[in-house]
Formats: C-alpha cells, sequence, structure tokens
C-alpha cells in the first residue's frame, strides 16, 4: 500500500464531508466542541494557549479564541512567513486578524513572536484522526514542520468533527502524533506509541 496515494484519497473524501456542513451545523459542532476542550485539565492548566484561525468547513475555534482571551490566558496564533513556515504570534484581539494570501485568517506581522515551548496546550488543524493519535493534514507539512519537536510537556490536541476520526491513518516518518482529539460529541486519549 503506498501511504501518499491512500493519504490523498482520505483528504478527498473527508474535504467532501466537510464542505456538505451548513454554516448552522460549523457553529453548534464548534460551540460544543469549545464547552469540551475548556474542561480538560490540559486547557485549565495552560497558561498559554497556541490555537489557529479555521476556515473552510474545519470546525470551528473563534468560540476558543474568545474563551482563552476572556480567561486571561494568552492566545498564540500561526502565520505563513513563507510556502512552508508557520510563525506563532501573540494575539490579544481576534478583530485584528487577517485575511492571507490562502484565505485563512492569521495575525498580524507586527504582531509579537513566540514559540512552541510557551504553549502549554496546541491545538491541531487536521483533515483526519486516528486513536494512536495519527493526523492526516492538508499535504502542505506546515504543522508537522511546525510540531517537528513538540516540548515534552506540551499537549497537542487535534480538533475535528466526528466522522473525521478514522480506523487508521497511514504512518510516515515525519508524521507528528496528538495526544489526545476533541470532537463536538467528546475528547478522545490516544494511544500514543
Amino acid at each position: 500500500m503506498d501511504p501518499r496515494a491512500d493519504k490523498d484519497r482520505l483528504r478527498a473524501e473527508l474535504k467532501a464531508r466537510r464542505t456538505a456542513l451548513t454554516p448552522r451545523e460549523l457553529q453548534v459542532a464548534g460551540d460544543a466542541a469549545a464547552r469540551l476542550v475548556t474542561q480538560l485539565p490540559e486547557w485549565k492548566q495552560s497558561k498559554t494557549v497556541c490555537l489557529y484561525a479555521s476556515f473552510g468547513g474545519e470546525l470551528p475555534t473563534d468560540a476558543l479564541m474568545l474563551l482563552a482571551l476572556l480567561e486571561g490566558k494568552r492566545l498564540l496564533l500561526p502565520r505563513v512567513t513563507n510556502k512552508t513556515t508557520l510563525t506563532l504570534h501573540e494575539v490579544t484581539d481576534v478583530a485584528t486578524l487577517r485575511a492571507s494570501r490562502l484565505g485563512i485568517r492569521e495575525p498580524l506581522p507586527t504582531a509579537p513572536t513566540a514559540t512552541l515551548a510557551e504553549a502549554g496546550l496546541i491545538l491541531v488543524p487536521g483533515l483526519g484522526f486516528d486513536g494512536a493519535g495519527r493526523r492526516l493534514g492538508f499535504g502542505g507539512g506546515f504543522y508537522d514542520r511546525l510540531l517537528a519537536k513538540p516540548p515534552r510537556k506540551t499537549f497537542l490536541l487535534g480538533h475535528a468533527h466526528s466522522f473525521q476520526l478514522v480506523p487508521r491513518l497511514p504512518d510516515e516518518p515525519h508524521d507528528v502524533k496528538v495526544k489526545a482529539v476533541a470532537t463536538p460529541q467528546g475528547v478522545i486519549r490516544c494511544r500514543v506509541r
């Protein structure tokens, strides 16, 4: 079996399912997942959280961003700095986010930078996840590079619709595993090896 071909097939299937969701379904799902995430001990203990601004059919993150700020947490978001790299920036007001060339809201280039090690919890987007913590991204490798050497204490939390949980994802050496996956229906702790 070719892992790359398997990943491409899964990407197409999962993107199609996400695209079929209505704005109302997305909002309800995002709010439900946000309630679950904010009840996690890892969220409660983190003074700094790294989230992402959702786009397209991704599970919405706006409620989580606002809750982080309301709870007095330091909020970090990624910004695409070139064709292959994400940098992290501090955000104190989500209204300051601007659409990138990819259409994803991100911090301004002048926003203070931060490192991965500063975040106690990192919310990780993906097209798919499995029970072993494997993640299927969009194929650009942005998060694989960002998370290549996550600090041991940092809690990597996948964030997805329930249908994005699959029995098993193809594995490649560069893939980074999450420790849990938050969906609108619950949080699944992964069997990370």
